[in-house]
């Protein structure tokens, strides 16, 4: 999982230092750039376990017909960038202070917004199709809690999901770092009952985007209404 990531981002960031001087003003572009290469390093990792192991069921097609869950996914994209957004920046929006983490000029603001869309491309393959489709084969075994079915790697791969993100022990508080972790886990799970229940990645995807869509949203449209 983390070697996958890892992997995209090292071409993204040499490509980033190649490029036009005023790139190094733009890490959006590094972001994006190493969301693309991640996405091709998953959907190459899920053709080799198609091969490696072929009883494994990655989710890598379209919904199936008549549950799409592309408005459910589009409903739990929204209420978890609100929930992110609280989660993140509770102590700005109780001080009314301006968030510095992102841009609010048009060239810098509709990059990152863009670069956050696309995120799911590149994590959803990697963490559900490949890592809960392959664990499904390898960690067999369901666990249902009251109305919710999910196969032990959907647990397995939410508690990865969250682990991902353990870079914000190193620059948040201990209890927003913890929140993020809490949340991490709570989508990760959200994310594998979109897919069991479409048969497809689709819906993870755009849920995970817009998530990111609408927190970075929200963030830029405080920045600028306190400054």
């Amino acid at each position: 999982m983390e070697g996958l990531l890892r992997l995209g981002r090292e071409p993204a960031r040499w490509l980033w230092h190649q490029g036009p001087a005023d790139w190094a003003d733009r890490p959006w572009i590094f972001v994006s750039l190493a969301i693309i290469f991640q996405a091709l390093l998953g959907l190459g990792a899920i053709a080799v376990m198609r091969r490696a192991l072929p009883q494994a069921d990655a989710h890598l097609r379209w919904p199936r017909k008549g549950n799409a869950m592309i408005g459910t996914a589009i409903i739990c994209g929204i209420g978890m960038g609100l929930a992110m957004l609280v989660a993140d920046y509770w102590p700005q929006m109780l001080s009314g202070t301006a968030p510095a983490d992102y841009p609010v000029d048009p060239v810098n603001s509709s990059g990152w917004l863009f670069a956050m869309a696309i995120t799911g491309f590149a994590e959803e393959p990697i963490f559900r199709g490949l890592l809960v489709g392959g664990l499904a084969v390898l960690v067999p075994g369901r666990v249902r809690i009251a109305n919710l079915d999910l196969p032990l790697s959907a647990y397995l791969v939410a508690l990865m999901f969250g682990l991902a993100h353990w870079q914000s022990f190193t620059v948040n508080p201990f209890a927003m770092a913890a929140a993020q972790q809490a949340y991490a886990f709570a989508w990760g799970i959200i994310y594998v009952w979109l897919m069991e229940r479409s048969k497809s990645l689709v819906a993870p995807i755009i849920a995970h985007g817009l998530s990111d869509f609408v927190e970075v949203a929200l963030v830029m449209a405080m920045t600028a209404a306190l400054t």
